[in-house]
């Protein structure tokens, strides 16, 4: 007889866009973006180093160099994960830790994939900061194949450009100094006297005839 209440579908579509929206947060600063490269690439060799050492010794007790680095670096990541653990404590032994730095560097992923966008126009990932954008410095900006082959093309135009140019000045050389040589004539031979221009026995006025 009583009919249950229909289930309104706002409020559940509001309650799952308030954690996205937490998730992401304000867009970074340009420091806090540099200082988030740094640590990925810091974070990444460490884990490189501890995830070799863990395959011959994953049960051995930390060393206290490693265990201070690992804990300094957890540290310096707190404005990056979630939650925000400033006073984090490592793993005790180098196959516990190998598995933290790797969860940390998820973080750190996850934090750079909210705020990054793929720029077609510079052809490189950058940040979305608060107003502007930046590529994100380690991931080097890759030349796709059309416009490797752009480049190469102009440049072997440019090289014939400078080969046609180089020869066609060369040959206006040539050609200036074959008339100049025609206009004067062949040197005269020492002792003879010069030939009078105006004379009705110059050979050159003969040729005019």
């Amino acid at each position: 007889m009583f009919k249950n209440p229909t289930i309104a579908s706002a409020p559940a579509k509001s309650a799952q866009a308030a954690p996205a929206a937490r998730r992401s947060g304000p867009p970074p600063s340009l420091s806090l973006a540099s200082r988030h490269e740094t640590l990925v690439i810091r974070l990444t060799a460490l884990h490189k180093d501890v995830t070799t050492l863990a395959t011959r010794r994953g049960r051995q007790d930390l060393p206290d160099t490693v265990r201070v680095l690992a804990e300094g670096l957890i540290a310096d990541c707190a404005p990056f994960r979630e939650p925000r653990d400033r006073l984090p404590v490592a793993a005790p032994d180098l196959a516990g830790l190998c598995v933290q730095l790797g969860q940390v560097l998820a973080q750190l992923e996850n934090y750079e994939r909210c705020h990054t966008f793929w720029n077609a126009g510079e052809n490189c990932w950058c940040w979305r900061l608060d107003g502007a954008t930046t590529p994100v410095k380690r991931l080097k900006p890759q030349l796709t194949q059309a416009s490797a082959a752009a480049q190469g093309n102009s440049g072997l135009r440019d090289k014939f450009t400078r080969m046609i140019l180089v020869n066609r000045n060369q040959a206006y050389e040539r050609g200036f100094e074959a008339g100049r040589a025609a206009r004067i004539g062949p040197p005269v031979p020492p002792g003879f006297a010069e030939p009078d221009a105006s004379a009705d026995n110059n050979p050159r006025l003969a040729d005019l005839d």
